[in-house]
């Protein structure tokens, strides 16, 4: 024996049933949806926007200018420091750093000839060179010679000129040794090459 489920309502009333509970469904995704934005739009306009409105009465309007004359005038007053700092250092970065000059100097040195004073000069205004003056002892004039080929052959110094070389004496400060060596005591002059 078997059963069978019989549906005696009619077929619009479900229907119908259908078509309500689909609207009521849509109908509430709807009223959400709406309610999200309109919520964002609140919170928008009345917490994260309100310093951002047009300024709209004439004392909201001059306060407003002020601030920003008094940061027009900051921002001025930094740009005129930064461009004070910017005219003292530019003559001085148109030339290789110190440390390059004097390692290039290294390089040029040899063993018989040394340095007792070195003098840069970078030149207060653009048009006058960064100049170089060296003073040392070499033992011998062929051995200044080279050093003074050597720093003719750089590229970094220009105008290499030997201002003087003169014999002189120098006594060792050893124990009981008082003997005099005979150096050649020399001046050069050179131009540093902008970069």
């Amino acid at each position: 024996m078997a059963l069978r489920e019989l549906n005696l309502i009619p077929g619009e009333v479900i229907a119908r049933r259908d078509l309500v509970r689909h609207l009521g469904f849509w109908t509430g995704c709807l009223v959400i949806f709406l309610a999200l934005i309109w919520g964002f739009y609140f919170s928008q306009t009345h917490f994260f926007l309100p310093g951002k409105r047009a300024v709209t009465t004439l004392t909201d309007m001059r306060t407003y200018l002020g601030t920003k004359f008094e940061e027009i005038k900051r921002i001025r007053e930094e740009l005129d420091r930064l461009s004070q700092h910017q005219a003292v250092l530019e003559p001085i970065t148109n030339y290789e750093p110190y440390f390059q000059i004097c390692a290039k100097l290294a390089d040029t040195m040899n063993e018989s000839t040394w340095l007792t004073q070195l003098v840069i000069d970078s030149g207060k205004e653009e048009a006058i060179e960064a100049s170089l003056i060296l003073n040392g002892y070499s033992y011998s004039n062929d051995k200044l010679g080279n050093f003074l080929d050597q720093l003719s052959s750089s590229k970094l110094f220009e105008s290499v000129v030997l201002k003087h070389a003169t014999e002189s004496e120098l006594r060792q400060r050893n124990q009981g040794d008082r003997r005099a060596i005979k150096l050649i005591e020399f001046q050069i002059e050179c131009n540093i090459s902008k970069v």
